[in-house]
């Protein structure tokens, strides 16, 4: 009987250890997944933290090429020495802003590649296209990246991409007809002030002609052209 019951009592206490080792193991194996999703969940935020500092630095950049592009006032071609300070300016801040979102991780990797799209379009100017066409194409493709940037620093939803070479061609000519429209303007007042010499009196026909303006103005001759005052 004593026998027995030190065998019952051996199986009770064998089962509880084994209980107990189980639990322990299970308990053991929570704490360290537990462990290591919470190790993963804080390296993935220190990695957005640190994309979003990135991306904050290479907006800082092209903000500064945004200013700085918005203050030049060169006209036509512009000369060598103008063109070369501008694409010295362009290439540090375009270089420091691409090197900052080359280290957007792959995580990131619509961004990354949509603003590199974007820079890698703004062009070396050599005087062609004239300075108003070149400053208006490259402030689209500086606003544009610029907006996707900033709703990533912002956690936003990425932008869609867009076509920014049929932007920019209809940005253009929406920017040529308003600068006519004034030109024509300005021409059409001074022809009521004072009159008209010949070579104006030709472009206000031209600028007519370019804006679909229903007038035809009689050419001048050399004897009837007034010269302005």
């Amino acid at each position: 009987m004593m026998t027995t019951m030190n065998g019952f009592w051996d199986k009770v206490i064998s089962m509880e250890f084994g209980i107990a080792l189980l639990g322990a193991l299970v308990g053991g194996g929570f704490t360290i997944l537990g462990s290591w999703l919470q190790t993963r969940s804080s390296n993935r935020a220190a990695e957005l933290v640190q994309a979003k500092a990135n991306a904050q630095r290479a907006f800082e950049a092209l903000t500064q090429l945004k200013v700085h592009l918005e203050i030049q006032i060169f006209r036509g071609m512009g000369t060598k020495e103008t063109r070369a300070a501008w694409n010295r300016e362009r290439e540090m801040l375009v270089t420091t802003a691409n090197s900052t979102i080359m280290l957007l991780p792959d995580e990131h990797k619509d961004t990354r590649l949509h603003v590199q799209g974007l820079l890698q379009q703004i062009k070396t100017w050599y005087g062609l296209p004239p300075w108003p066409e070149y400053k208006l194409e490259t402030g689209l493709l500086l606003t544009e990246a610029l907006k996707v940037m900033s709703l990533f620093v912002r956690g936003s939803d990425a932008p869609a991409r867009r076509n920014m070479a049929e932007i920019i061609q209809r940005e253009i000519e929406r920017d040529k007809r308003e600068r006519a429209q004034r030109e024509m303007e300005s021409l059409e007042a001074e022809e009521e002030a004072q009159g008209l010499d010949q070579e104006d009196s030709e472009r206000l026909n031209e600028l007519y002609r370019f804006l679909g303006v229903g007038q035809s103005r009689p050419q001048l001759s050399t004897d009837d052209a007034t010269g302005p005052s």
